[in-house]
């Protein structure tokens, strides 16, 4: 079907439009070499790009920043894997027309390469997690042809591990909705799943040995092992009923304990304690959070915005002991109560620990880890500048964050399968600095919550908008540079995250002086000049 959309200076260069031809959603964009056509929601999540950020060729989703090219429509940020399908776009005198073809599709897988029988390398990739799944794409992507094999001691194919905490857990989406990807994908694109338990990986000699005895020696390592839940380590902290939320296996077990509960305790007010707060909240549980810190979030948000997030988790019943730690739990084989260090003692079957992870790195053999655990990777995410053919990707590495010239280990999925792409073709001889720039989100009863950048010790905060309102941007400041935002306003934050990536932050005292500032104006000044 054709259809005229516009006319023909309806757009200026650099801006976008959500039109429809016939039914279908279609993303319109002016850039400076014509019009180009695509289809209109996010192939992450359905999202309309039209509410998200243009700039240098990128369209970013405006909730969760998956980015893609403009023109081609190919996916080039995650969470996104597909693209977007193009469609013919033609300028006639009375106006700009779009076809879409019947039937169009959605979304369109990358291209991959084959498999070449004559291809005798191995890349065995430990993990099949957000780093290892899109390692594993890439390598076919960019036309690897020896064998890929992942590595995983769970069953299941790579999953949608942050909606374990969120839809799934309240029953919102359906098991077979949370793998990443059909049935059969992998298999069809000759990517290997192996299901197993590494033991030990000899970093210089590259060999791997499982648990039961057999080993192999790949030509190229990725460890992309994620990370464990911690445990509080005091009595009655192996009883039944004290649960930690990191898997999909985890996410079951919590749904089935669920089921006829009415009381739960959870320790932890970090993101994870909280959202499983809000899906507990959902399911019509009575909830009380524990955690040491005075204010919830406090460290990373600040005071101000954890203030708002436990107040909105308060005015839906969720009792918080804050200040207090929990020094035992109680019962038999199964847990009936939680004993706090005033001597208060909670009486609830259901207990949920959301008190950090640590890097799944046990089994490395051979070099030095890091203080926290983690591997110390270069620039292309490279173990020992790539000396043993080992890379490390996702929770286990500590790298340099290249917008804040400091080593960091950062938990986030998205920021885990940016490193996936970057390992992956370095892996394959295409190596490039890794530039992701750092995002993730929180969802939280309606509350929608974005942070962007890293700024793990900042010491200023400005701030834009009402928090108690629901609608503010923060931005965190390191001895006067910028180096991070959160808040609720999806297009200043896909701004933000541009103007990061792009080199051209605005100066601090612009963002003191004007915290209200339209960083959308600003990225779009940029482009004019």
């Amino acid at each position: 079907m054709q259809q005229r959309v516009v006319d023909h200076n309806e757009l200026r260069v650099g801006e976008m439009r959500a039109v429809k031809v016939g039914s279908t959603p279609v993303l319109l964009v002016r850039l400076d070499d014509g019009y180009h056509a695509l289809a209109g929601r996010c192939t992450h999540r359905p999202r309309p790009l039209a509410r998200g950020t243009l700039h240098d060729g990128r369209i970013m989703c405006p909730r969760h920043q998956a980015a893609f090219d403009a023109r081609t429509g190919d996916a080039l940020e995650p969470p996104a894997l597909d693209g977007l399908p193009t469609f013919p776009v033609e300028e006639r005198e009375d106006g700009v027309y779009v076809t879409v073809p019947d039937g169009a599709a959605e979304r369109r897988v990358m291209p991959m390469g084959r498999r070449d029988a004559a291809d005798g390398r191995l890349f065995a990739i430990i993990g099949a997690g957000a780093a290892g799944a899109v390692a594993a794409e890439t390598l076919r992507q960019v036309n690897f042809g020896g064998r890929v094999v992942m590595i995983s001691h769970e069953c299941q194919p790579p999953y949608d591990r942050p909606n374990c905490s969120e839809d799934y857990l309240i029953g919102k989406i359906a098991p077979e909705s949370l793998p990443m990807r059909p049935a059969g994908f992998y298999e069809d694109h000759a990517i290997e799943r192996y299901h197993g338990t590494v033991t030990e990986l000899d970093v210089p000699t590259r060999r791997i040995t499982f648990e039961d005895g057999q080993q192999i020696r790949p030509d190229a390592v990725l460890v992309a092992s994620g990370a464990i839940p911690n445990r509080l380590r005091i009595p009655g902290g192996d009883l039944e009923g004290v649960f930690v939320l990191r898997s999909w296996e985890d996410s079951d077990r919590i749904i089935a304990a669920a089921r006829g509960a009415q009381v739960a305790v959870i320790v932890g007010a970090g993101y994870i304690g909280l959202e499983v707060a809000s899906s507990f909240i959902h399911l019509g549980m009575q909830t009380t959070v524990v955690a040491p810190e005075a204010i919830p979030l406090a460290a990373s948000l600040g005071p101000a915005i954890g203030g708002h997030v436990r107040h909105l988790h308060e005015r839906r019943g969720v009792r918080f002991l804050l200040g207090r730690s929990v020094v035992e739990f109680g019962g038999r084989a199964h847990v009936e109560r939680v004993l706090l260090d005033d001597g208060e003692e909670l009486a609830t079957p259901f207990v949920v620990l959301g008190i950090g992870v640590r890097p799944a790195t046990s089994f490395i053999r051979g070099v030095q880890l890091e203080a926290d655990g983690s591997l110390a990777v270069d620039e292309q995410l490279r173990i020992a500048g790539g000396a043993y053919g080992v890379w490390a990707a996702g929770d286990v590495a500590t790298y340099p964050e290249p917008y804040t010239g400091r080593r960091l280990r950062i938990e986030h999925w998205r920021t885990a399968q940016q490193h996936g792409k970057t390992a992956a073709l370095s892996m394959n001889g295409h190596g490039e600095p890794f530039r992701g720039v750092p995002f993730f989100w929180t969802q939280q009863y309606r509350l929608a919550l974005g942070y962007v950048g890293a700024a793990p010790a900042w010491d200023e905060q400005l701030m834009a908008g009402d928090v108690e309102a629901g609608d503010f941007l923060a931005y965190y400041l390191e001895h006067g540079q910028v180096r991070a935002a959160a808040g609720t306003r999806e297009r200043q934050l896909g701004a933000f995250a541009e103007l990061l990536r792009s080199g051209r932050m605005p100066p601090a005292d612009l963002l003191r002086d004007r915290p209200d500032s339209d960083l959308q104006c600003l990225l779009a000044q940029g482009r004019e000049d």
